[in-house]
């Protein structure tokens, strides 16, 4: 035991003090007290002097250390890989992973026996979890999954009563475990530097570039459009890799699923998409030298609307030398085509909004079909094709920069049949133009009862006139408008729509509109104090009508923002055709994502709406799940704030697996069930890609402060810990601080309570 001071100056300026602090009670403090008995007397300076001694021991920061020795045993761990990436023969003369581990503790095992002799040295195997193991392993790896991160918190957890000064980490590198299993190497690393305070000595074994091994083509991820269409080319992106294809022609097609005559709960024949002029659902490629990965983009065309499986395939075109693994050649996933596609008709004159809204078109869900009209004093030579507007030949309609006289030919007025295709359902939409509106002289035709603003005739202008006072002639900021910010049509930004609205450029001024009456939604206004309403929108019973009183949206697109310009556009196009939602039915059921990997958790989200679309809060649901081997599972629902949740785990067998939602309230069914569909991918993880990962290994020792080891280097590190040595005892040093705690305080405050306390009774207070 030592005592120790930390004065809170220098040494020579705290004695200085401590010396002035005793002179100044001593020298100040007799006289003031000399009128009262001895007694009194030398009791208040004692209490003065002790007060101030209090002081100067507090100024000194005293503590006492102690010192103790830790005689517990020193352990260390070797943690040998046993997966089976470690058979993958990359190693010195063609031998496995796990071969090259058993050789080099072989070669050193007199080094290790003498290590064994100081500490206690254990051996264990692991891959998805760690198992004792001798000093003479077996030489094939037979572990399912990698799991490093779970071994090393399993040690991390573990209190054998002995001090762990190191662990050798003998493996590949790579982390390959699924589901609860799959935790962060490094951050588990962390976790155990900080709790055990030992070293990771990682051994690598393999190599990360498997060229040497053998030929493995493979279809690493698989991207397809979330809203395809029917009818509509769909386009499709994938990563393949191709590691040790240099030279080799392979050959990347996309195949489909065939559902004819098949039921829910039957999977269909997958077979290969047909090219035609809109898709090009094949194709083939020589791989250059140096290539391990090459991006793919394909397309098909779904025929009919409903849920299929897609699945993209890549092979070699000629046959030999075979490939080893093909179970990795194919990716399936699963599509929902919708009914019909998105078909749109825009009848506007040449200009910049024009030009850009025409690029919605190059977008699989939207068919956007353009017709030129003449501007001026031309639009008499305008000619509308009236088959347009048959029934059912178009989902929306969008009208620009043209007057209502356009659509009239002899015999016939082509807005009359507008109006029926709007009351039987169809969209319109009217933008932001010097002739529509009531300029355009739309007030006098049927659809002034539907354009949900006010027009009058006295607006009407001549071909080539143009009035002022009907538009904004300033930049404007569009910004949702309250009931905007909770509309489908203006979520442009996932987590902060609306500051996105506020980053977008401004709008060059807009047609001055007004709602036809108070039912209408105002979705969006300019930001000025006094704001122009620039969104409107409103429900007919049968379409949905919208007007837009601005026309330079593609300003949003020229200055960065075409992502969300293209959102902002499809969305109204969506919400106009009444396709925002991906179902009407009252039970509805969605797995996202819809592949796992197997052993991956299922999380199923389904719900129940009234006629009114309104979900049914106390609705009680009954969920199954169909397996690929024909077993129908009970999954319990579960409630999770406003959602209904279920999860399914016994995701072990690769295929299809249908989960299906019932509902009832009041005893009484809701409609019919939903089903749904997802996929458990026939994949192995662990030997899908056996690369080696030796940069994880380097990052695991940098964590814990220790080097990484080569195998070939493996007994010169040995020879290290034997001729430096590995304490079996450890030494630790406690230190207690004397002046930092609450006894000091008290003995502080008790002496000046109670001087203060004789002061006072001796009315010197």
């Amino acid at each position: 035991m030592t005592f120790d001071f930390e004065p809170v100056w220098s040494w020579p300026l705290a004695l200085v003090v401590s010396a002035a602090l005793l002179a100044v009670v001593l020298i100040t403090y007799p006289p003031r007290v000399r009128h009262l008995s001895p007694r009194t007397r030398r009791l208040l300076i004692g209490l003065r002097v002790l007060s101030a001694l209090t002081l100067i021991f507090a100024l000194w920061r005293p503590s006492v250390r102690f010192t103790e020795k830790d005689e517990r045993g020193a352990r260390m761990i070797v943690l040998m890989d046993k997966s089976r990436s470690m058979n993958t023969p990359d190693g010195p003369g063609g031998i496995t992973r796990r071969e090259a581990l058993v050789r080099a503790l072989k070669e050193n095992a007199d080094r290790l026996k003498k290590i064994s002799e100081t500490i206690d040295l254990r051996f264990m195997d692991f891959a998805d979890e760690a198992a004792p193991a001798s000093s003479e392993p077996e030489a094939v790896g037979d572990g399912k999954f990698t799991a490093i991160g779970k071994v090393l918190d399993e040690l991390r957890k573990e209190d054998s009563g002995s001090r762990l000064v190191g662990v050798l980490l003998m493996s590949d590198g790579a982390q390959r475990a699924i589901g609860p299993d799959d935790i962060d190497p490094q951050a588990a690393a962390r976790r155990f530097a900080e709790q055990k305070g030992a070293p990771i000595y990682p051994v690598a074994f393999g190599s990360s570039d498997l060229s040497s091994v053998g030929m493995d083509l493979a279809v690493e991820s698989l991207t397809v459009d979330p809203l395809p269409f029917e009818r509509k080319t769909v386009p499709v992106s994938a990563q393949v890799r191709v590691t040790g294809a240099a030279g080799r022609k392979v050959k990347v097609r996309l195949l489909l699923e065939n559902r004819a005559g098949k039921n829910v709960g039957q999977s269909g024949e997958l077979v290969p998409v047909a090219a035609s002029a809109q898709a090009r659902p094949v194709r083939e490629f020589t791989v250059p030298q140096g290539v391990t990965a090459v991006n793919v983009n394909l397309t098909f065309v779904a025929e009919l609307a409903g849920e299929y499986k897609l699945a993209l395939e890549v092979i070699p075109v000629d046959e030999e030398p075979r490939e080893l693994k093909v179970a990795n050649n194919r990716l399936e996933t699963l599509i929902n085509v919708g009914k019909g596609g998105l078909k749109v008709a825009y009848f506007d004159i040449p200009r910049h909004e024009a030009s850009f809204l025409r690029r919605l078109g190059e977008n699989a869900k939207v068919q956007l079909d353009w017709q030129l009209v003449l501007p001026g004093r031309k639009q008499a030579a305008t000619r509308i094709d009236p088959r347009l507007f048959d029934r059912g030949a178009y989902d929306v309609y969008i009208i620009g920069d043209v007057p209502a006289a356009v659509f009239r030919q002899p015999n016939v007025d082509l807005l009359d049949r507008l109006a029926d295709r709007v009351t039987e359902g169809a969209g319109l939409m009217m933008t932001g133009g010097q002739h529509n509106f009531g300029a355009g002289g739309y007030s006098q035709t049927r659809l002034a009862s539907k354009i949900p603003v006010l027009m009058s005739t006295a607006e009407i202008l001549a071909p080539g006139q143009k009035a002022p006072d009907q538009h904004i002639n300033r930049k404007l900021q569009m910004l949702p408008t309250p009931d905007g910010l909770a509309h489908f049509v203006m979520q442009i930004a996932v987590n902060d729509n609306e500051e996105t609205w506020k980053r977008l450029p401004p709008l060059d001024g807009a047609n001055r509109l007004k709602p036809i009456n108070g039912s209408v939604d105002i979705l969006a206004r300019d930001a000025e104090p006094e704001s122009a309403d620039l969104l409107f929108a409103t429900d007919t019973g049968g379409g949905r009508v919208m007007a837009f009183a601005a026309d330079s949206t593609w300003r949003w697109r020229m200055h960065g923002f075409a992502a969300v310009h293209q959102r902002f556009w499809e969305q109204t196009l969506l919400w106009l055709a009444r396709k925002e939602a991906e179902t009407d039915q009252p039970v509805w059921a969605v797995v996202e994502p819809r592949n796992f990997a197997p052993g991956g958790r299922a999380p199923i989200r389904f719900g129940a709406r009234d006629a009114e679309k309104k979900p049914i809060a106390d609705a009680a649901f009954k969920v199954e799940v169909l397996t690929p081997k024909g077993e129908r599972r009970v999954v319990t629902p579960q409630k999770a704030g406003d959602e209904n949740l279920a999860e399914f785990t016994a995701t072990d067998e690769p295929g299809d697996y249908w989960a299906t939602v019932s509902a009832t309230h009041d005893g009484k069914a809701v409609g019919l069930p939903a089903t749904t569909r997802f996929l458990v991918d026939a994949r192995d993880p662990e030997l899908d890609n056996p690369a080696a990962n030796p940069d994880l290994m380097a990052n695991l020792a940098k964590i814990t402060g220790a080097t990484s080891v080569t195998p070939e280097n493996l007994g010169e590190f040995l020879d290290r810990l034997l001729n430096e040595g590995v304490a079996a005892e450890l030494t630790r040093n406690t230190t207690i601080s004397l002046w930092d705690g609450w006894p000091l305080l008290l003995t502080f405050v008790l002496l000046m309570t109670t001087e203060w306390f004789i002061r006072k009774r001796r009315g010197l207070v």
